[in-house]
């Protein structure tokens, strides 16, 4: 089913690759954006009902183009995963993602290790898709931490309406890392500096990455604060005004550790971080060992521990039917 008249602002597109800007820095770049600010969570202690919404007219059409450039992108290449961003009458994009990247954002799986969803066959990674989808809600503002519980919903039921998909969720007893402090008096690393920026910290920004469409606040609505900074990629990490609690989530989605990391730091503030790769016989190494690195410049340390972690267990999924 086509969508006549979805209309939604694009960015420019480059004859050249295409890379999420959490991940642009792995390309030397970095980007700034100002997004809407995010809404205050209701004092309520009880969580309000999620409405049960569906997408009236939806679009899911195979990009070629953007595969045979992922395709491209070398193994070392730290590429963030594309994600989906609700906008403004009822609409939600998403382009140029893989299946199992829709998938991660279907279940809230955005900024967990890739190795939580299992049971996958390898073309929903390889095949990638354009999505456009419009629903009869106003959906509130998507952020770096995930789509809206609602619009999580809708794009489960078209998941599994377009791509047949089943799934199930398993709690397994497994490894994980905690992130805990170095030394035993506690000090901090030359690169882990308590921070004096107030800025929107990362995961409270909309997502910033090629779907990326900056929606401002109403004229009668205050300018939010700037964004913190936040540069992934092969020369290393920088952020700032990060707290210890995003920060592990970042860790989570490394390719040297792809597991689950817990915050044991009891560090509760924010830092400006930078954890930058060394050089190997003169050439950068993109993917060097985590651990010694945090212990060296930011004065943490990772250990082994065990922990119930929630996977996402795929047991059925199917091509795609036609618009």
């Amino acid at each position: 089913m086509s969508i006549p008249d979805l209309h939604v602002c694009t960015l420019p597109r480059s004859a050249g690759l295409v890379v999420t800007a959490f991940g642009l820095l792995a390309l030397g770049a970095s980007l700034q954006v100002n997004a809407q600010a995010p809404a205050k969570p209701p004092a309520a202690t009880a969580a309000p009902a999620v409405p049960n919404v569906k997408f009236d007219v939806a679009s899911i059409k195979r990009n070629k183009e953007g595969e045979a450039q992922r395709a491209a992108v070398p193994i070392y290449v730290p590429v963030v995963p594309g994600r989906a961003q609700t906008l403004p009458g009822g609409r939600l994009r998403g382009p140029n993602m893989s299946v199992r990247e829709l998938i991660r954002d279907a279940y809230g799986y955005r900024n967990r290790a890739h190795s939580e969803i299992v049971g996958a066959p390898d073309w929903i990674d390889k095949e990638r898709y354009d999505l456009e989808a419009r629903a009869d809600y106003e959906f509130p503002a998507s952020t770096g931490m995930g789509l809206p519980p609602a619009a999580e919903g809708a794009l489960r039921a078209l998941l599994a309406e377009r791509f047949n998909l089943k799934v199930r969720m398993e709690v397994r007893r497994g490894p994980v890392y905690e992130l805990v402090m170095h030394r035993a008096d506690r000090r901090l690393g030359p690169n882990l500096v308590p921070s004096k920026l107030e800025c929107r910290p990362f995961f409270q920004r909309e997502p910033v990455n090629t779907a990326l469409i900056v929606v401002g606040p109403a004229e009668d609505q205050p300018k939010p604060l700037p964004p913190c900074l936040l540069g992934v990629g092969a020369g290393g990490i920088s952020a700032t005004n990060m707290t210890m609690t995003d920060f592990v989530r970042l860790l989570g989605l490394r390719p040297q550790l792809n597991r689950t990391v817990i915050d044991r730091t009891g560090l509760t503030e924010g830092f400006d971080i930078t954890l930058t790769y060394p050089l190997d016989n003169g050439a950068l190494n993109p993917l060097p060992a985590i651990k010694p690195l945090l212990e060296s410049q930011l004065g943490l340390t990772l250990r082994d521990a065990e922990a119930d972690v929630e996977f996402l267990v795929i047991e059925n999924i199917e091509h795609p039917t036609e618009n």
